[in-house]
């Protein structure tokens, strides 16, 4: 028999060996953590706060929020900073340092989910979850309310929807299970679970605001304000079979949308004129009422946590108005506050004592005590604030900001990118934004359980 050479022998086992290591998976502390203190740390001087000496200390990202973005590493600070810096930023050429085997075996890293040694993926077992709507970006990232971080992005088209899908709205199960998207642009209501897999979708003409029912199996689902003349009728969706049926409401542009908590009674609002519909939809019996004075042009709806009162939102007068519905069926307007340009998606807080909304066109958001019906506050620096959540403990408030007006500006110089939309934190306490989440184009709709 033949006998190789001793020293191809070794020569083969050396490349074996080598073939061998670059298929293994990167483990962090002997892969990844080595080369982010020596090759990246200079690129995160900007991040008070971020530590860089376990995975711990990296996920938990910086003052500002998340560094690393599990399972999505175009959208990570790391990577980013890593290569899309327009050269007019200063730390570009900390920048063009670093090697490209080391930028792509961190970015390998990221989309495996950036474990830990464990093979441990961070925020997998996140359970107070906001979802918001990217609508320029054709994405929906999920945010953390106990870190206040990103922690998760649901790229559509990577499942097959268009660059232009535009997801506006969010709807989530009460158990947190699935949840639900309203596209604009792609004329569909997608279902995803909590695993952020889409499980079910069902055509409707440009879908806008979406309100789950609490106790029955079903959604509503109102008309996008970009629908220029849309079809006078809502949708009603099976949640668990995703098949829907249109209702009537008789008038143009029905937008503002949500459901009484003993589930009899959804009320609709319309952008055109001032009219809404109360609408009982077990009967599809249908009442409708109509409003005095300048066309308020009706954004949102919220009820308080007790059910009695009613607040909507008008883009055009720049007022809150405040309804008694005690009696669900005979919704009563009691009060008009004037609470600056156009008032967007009203909250309520967990106690209902105060509501939260942006004020699109001012830059600002606009909190209202309910027992005083007036203005408590209005804070500035937001850039046009769309939609509005809040955490289920009440301690924060998020408002995503469109930014489409440039009033916001990133902490870094992007090459090429158009302006950042951000998700801003607010201390619901002290009022003060703590964090500037930043995310992609024109970030609308945000909903939680």
């Amino acid at each position: 028999m033949r006998r190789f050479p001793a020293l191809l022998t070794l020569l083969l086992a050396a490349v074996s060996s080598d073939l061998q290591a670059q298929s293994r998976s990167p483990v962090f502390s002997r892969d990844i953590l080595p080369v982010l203190q020596e090759s990246f740390a200079p690129l995160l001087e900007r991040e008070s706060g971020l530590e860089l000496d376990s995975w711990q200390a990296l996920m938990a990202g910086s003052d500002y929020g998340q560094v690393v973005i599990p399972y999505d590493a175009s959208s990570s600070l790391l990577m980013r900073l890593s290569t899309e810096l327009d050269p007019s930023d200063p730390l570009s050429a900390q920048a063009a340092a670093i090697d490209p085997a080391e930028l792509a075996l961190v970015r390998e890293w990221i989309q495996q989910g950036a474990p830990n040694d464990e093979g441990i993926v961070a925020f997998a077992d996140a359970t107070n979850l906001l979802y918001a709507c990217i609508e320029d970006a054709a994405t929906v990232v999920v945010i953390d309310m106990d870190a206040n971080m990103i922690i998760r992005t649901i790229d559509l088209q990577s499942l097959g929807f268009t660059a232009d899908a535009k997801p506006h709205h969010v709807a989530v199960e009460p158990d947190g299970s699935a949840f639900y998207v309203s596209l604009i642009g792609d004329d569909v209501i997608l279902k995803f679970n909590r695993r952020n897999e889409l499980i079910g979708q069902t055509s409707f003409e440009r879908p806008g605001m979406v309100q789950l029912h609490q106790n029955q199996d079903l959604l509503f689902v109102g008309r996008s304000m970009k629908a220029v003349n849309p079809p006078q009728r809502i949708g009603r969706l099976v949640r668990s079979t995703m098949e829907l049926e249109e209702l009537d409401v008789f008038f143009p542009r029905p937008h503002a949308l949500t459901i009484h908590p003993d589930g009899q009674y959804v009320y609709v609002g319309s952008l055109a004129e001032n009219r809404f519909a109360t609408l009982d939809h077990e009967a599809e019996n249908l009442e409708l009422q109509s409003l005095e004075g300048d066309t308020h042009t009706l954004v949102q709806f919220a009820i308080s946590p007790d059910g009695r009162t009613m607040v909507v939102g008008g883009q055009l007068t720049g007022l809150l108005l405040i309804f008694d519905i005690s009696e669900p069926s005979a919704p009563q307007l009691t009060h008009q506050i004037k609470v600056g340009a156009a008032p967007w998606h009203p909250v309520f807080t967990p106690d209902g004592a105060q509501v939260w909304f942006g004020n699109k066109m001012a830059n600002t958001a606009t909190v209202v005590d309910m027992e005083a019906r007036q203005v408590a506050a209005v804070i500035e620096g937001l850039a046009q604030p769309h939609g509005a959540a809040v955490s289920p403990d009440g301690r924060f408030v998020y408002l995503s900001n469109n930014n489409l007006n440039g009033a916001y500006q990133s902490r870094y110089t992007w090459r090429g990118e158009t302006l950042p939309g951000a998700i801003a934190v607010i201390d619901a306490e002290s009022q003060a934004v703590l964090r500037m989440l930043e995310v992609g184009p024109n970030p609308t709709g945000l909903g939680t359980k």
